[in-house]
């Protein structure tokens, strides 16, 4: 089993953190891991990126082409990565932000409003966490219970705050159905 997952979205969202969580969390339940960063050089706004490998075996080549899912935290994450998704994998996105898909065939769809949940927290920051209880629940990739336990151990003086997005994310993920992409809603991504 290899899973090649794209988290894509725009500084200060937690995209890069969320990858490293996931990539720990993996490698605590037994798994081999490799997170690689990227980003723009703006601070905060610019373009942001986390590549994450888990592998039941050794991971050799750990650069990714054609992630098998995207978590997609911005439409201009959707649009800049969209498009290397490989045909038939698994889309993650917080819906009431992207808006469209651009050039890519997922198998399946899932969505959660991961900014307004952390907004109902009073901690816009939290939303990567609120998505990665939504991964969780969705692909089920790690063991929830080591997922929040390694987001608790990164932010231990936030761990209730956290303990609730992740809950949230969990709760509120669903799939959306794929005809409910149209293209005036493609046509409006490719304008943003």
């Amino acid at each position: 089993m290899r899973w090649e997952i794209r988290w894509a979205g725009f500084g200060g969202q937690g995209v890069i953190r969320a990858g490293e969580i996931l990539g720990r969390a993996a490698i605590k339940q037994g798994f081999d891991a490799s997170m690689r960063p990227m980003y723009g050089p703006e601070k905060t706004g610019g373009w942001s990126r986390a590549d994450v490998v888990i592998s039941d075996e050794p991971i050799i080549f750990p650069l990714i082409v054609h992630p098998d899912i995207i978590v997609a935290m911005s439409q201009d994450g959707m649009n800049r990565d969209g498009r290397s998704l490989k045909k038939g994998g698994l889309l993650l996105v917080d819906d009431e932000i992207v808006k469209g898909l651009v050039e890519c065939n997922p198998s399946k769809i899932y969505g959660v409003r991961a900014t307004s949940i952390a907004d109902s927290l009073g901690r816009r920051i939290v939303a990567n966490i609120v998505m990665l209880g939504a991964f969780v629940k969705a692909f089920g990739i790690v063991d929830p219970d080591i997922l929040l336990e390694t987001i608790i151990e990164t932010f231990p003086k936030a761990a209730e705050l956290n303990r609730k997005a992740f809950k949230l994310g969990m709760e509120n993920v669903r799939e959306v159905a794929l005809k409910h992409i149209t293209s005036a809603r493609l046509a409006e991504s490719r304008e943003v």
